[in-house]
């Protein structure tokens, strides 16, 4: 007999998709154009979602996860400015009529202090919660931190089946020193001033040390004068590169671990379900 697999559900997102494929507008006689948006197309679009994630990914069973109340959330304690660039943004109309319709429908959780994607990283590494085969499915690159099957929505072959993959723990561990590194602008975090994605990867596949030195400037018109350069040192950990160049910025360690903290999605170790306390990321300590 086959393994059972199961669904593990960001319901932010499902919410999101079915709200914005439901939003219309209507021009009046007048010129004025308006939204408006029904909501049983909402849970009818819901419903089709889910159901076709069940027959395509050939799974007996899920499981939805939203996220906390955004004022309870547990990164406002490492940063008070979490999402604060999010507080304006305009959201479809039926996004939270269609949470609620998964609470109600499909017993959509969500985990006290959390958010969706900690969630679903916690079921997903803990056996004892979810037992058997798993499969992550979103449409969150910060997912790539999650060890396990995930299915990114629309990441489909060329026939349109889709593409499960594998995060090994080692790949998991790796994407977040990425975004340790980079940060996360549409989270409001922004990382090490200077460095992107591509050039936070090259740094974690191999790690070196920066060191300061200082030097004088040998023509132009500035000759003279006195200026700091950084220099390769030699192999070091991931963690002390990625401080190296916090600290070419201009920062330190401390903006290093608040950018590792936030980007941190919890797994199985990292929540204690019965005090719903969260044990924050320490280097070295994975």
């Amino acid at each position: 007999m086959s393994e059972e697999t199961t669904l593990l559900i960001d319901g932010d997102t499902l919410a999101f998709i079915a709200a914005s494929v439901c939003q219309h507008t209507v021009e009046s006689p007048n010129g004025t154009i308006e939204p408006f948006a029904m909501r049983p197309e909402g849970e009818a679009v819901v419903d089709n979602l889910i159901s076709g994630l069940k027959t395509r990914l050939k799974a007996q069973s899920i499981r939805i996860f939203l996220s906390c109340p955004a004022e309870d959330n547990w990164r406002l304690k490492v940063d008070p400015e979490y999402k604060s660039n999010r507080k304006n943004s305009l959201r479809p109309m039926l996004l939270t009529p269609l949470k609620e319709y998964l609470r109600r429908k499909y017993q959509a959780e969500h985990l006290a202090f959390l958010e969706a994607d900690d969630a679903l990283g916690i079921h997903a590494t803990a056996e004892e919660l979810v037992p058997g085969r798993k499969i992550v499915v979103g449409r969150d690159k910060d997912f790539q931190t999650i060890p396990g099957l995930h299915y990114q929505l629309k990441d489909n072959d060329t026939s349109g089946n889709p593409v499960v993959r594998e995060v090994t723990a080692m790949e998991a561990r790796l994407s977040h020193y990425v975004q340790a590194l980079a940060g996360d602008a549409i989270d409001g975090f922004p990382g090490c001033p200077g460095i992107g994605m591509k050039s936070a990867r090259k740094i974690v596949e191999n790690p070196l040390r920066l060191v300061p030195k200082e030097g004088v400037i040998t023509r132009g018109k500035n000759k003279g004068q006195k200026v700091i350069k950084w220099h390769e040192a030699g192999d070091c950990s991931v963690w002390e590169a990625i401080v190296c160049r916090y600290e070419k910025a201009g920062l330190g360690d401390k903006e290093a671990l608040k950018t590792a903290r936030l980007s941190k999605i919890l797994l199985a170790n990292d929540y204690d379900m019965e005090t719903k306390t969260v044990t924050l990321w320490v280097p070295g300590k994975e």
